[in-house]
């Protein structure tokens, strides 16, 4: 057991110190210079973010932007995944369907979207002719939240389709013998069993989305307030530059999908220790 221990980490080496070099290193020197100039009484990036709320709320912006479309995409995805399990004869089509959706992001779907959605879009004038006004605008937050869908929900699918179809084939049989619906077999028995893969998949889609730059940006541009798009336009000097700040505010998305990802896996653990 210790060799076979010692030789996954020996063959892990490599990638740890690629991980080390290209993440650990820089964040750490940033993390130094950001706090040595607060010590020093420099200029700190900390009294930027709290003198301007703009910045706070890009954070909380990322944060329940990306829970919103994670739980949704979850729902989705899920359902999907057990409709799948249920007619097999689909899955192939489904999953290169589901491929092409996950990675249908950035400039691509913010086109599709403004075809579709924007101010003269075909399905906003059609609906409008009937009197319908949508209820988001592709600029605004709930734009953002229908964007992220369209490439959270696709991803659930794919990550969720295996662990549904690892539920024995019988439960759902004996549930019915014993007289349970497809409702309360799910409720009872199904979602509990997949609980802990609906956490680690739910804590990958979030990152996914605090972390996504391309299609915010391509939806709205710079006026996107959302982490991604606030750090680049520090960094890149949009209006103004201020290094400092960016890297604060790298920092404290570092700081969240760490807790996020972290957390989601120790909670799965333990669940499976508990049905263990």
């Amino acid at each position: 057991m210790n060799l076979s221990r010692r030789a996954s980490w020996i063959a892990a080496a490599p990638l740890l110190a690629i991980v080390a070099l290209a993440v650990v290193l820089p964040f750490a020197w940033r993390s130094w210079s950001f706090v040595s100039d607060c010590v020093r009484g420099a200029d700190c990036a900390l009294r930027d973010l709290v003198a301007d709320g703009y910045y706070a709320k890009a954070v909380f912006n990322t944060a329940w932007i990306s829970a919103l479309s994670t739980l949704a995409a979850l729902a989705i995805g899920g359902a999907a995944a057990v409709a799948l399990a249920e007619h097999p004869a689909w899955r192939r089509a489904s999953s290169v369907l589901a491929n092409l959706g996950a990675n249908f992001a950035g400039v691509p779907l913010a086109l599709a979207l403004t075809l579709l959605f924007g101010v003269q879009g075909v399905l906003r004038q059609a609906l409008a002719s009937a009197g319908i006004a949508l209820p988001f605008d592709l600029d605004g937050n709930a734009g953002l939240v229908v964007a992220y869908l369209c490439f959270q929900a696709p991803l659930a699918t794919l990550m969720l389709a295996l662990p549904v179809q690892m539920l024995e084939a019988g439960l759902m049989d004996a549930a019915a013998t014993l007289g349970a619906g497809p409702a309360l077999f799910w409720r009872r028995v199904g979602l509990p069993l997949l609980l802990p893969s609906l956490i680690e998949v739910g804590s990958l889609l979030f990152a996914n989305a605090a972390a996504a730059y391309a299609t915010p940006f391509a939806l709205s541009g710079t006026s996107a307030n959302v982490l991604a798009v606030r750090i680049a336009a520090l960094v890149s000097g949009d209006i103004f530059s201020n290094p400092g700040l960016s890297s604060l505010l790298a920092l404290l998305m570092f700081a969240l999908l760490v807790i996020v990802i972290a957390g989601a896996s120790w909670v799965a653990g333990r669940l499976r220790e508990r049905d263990a």
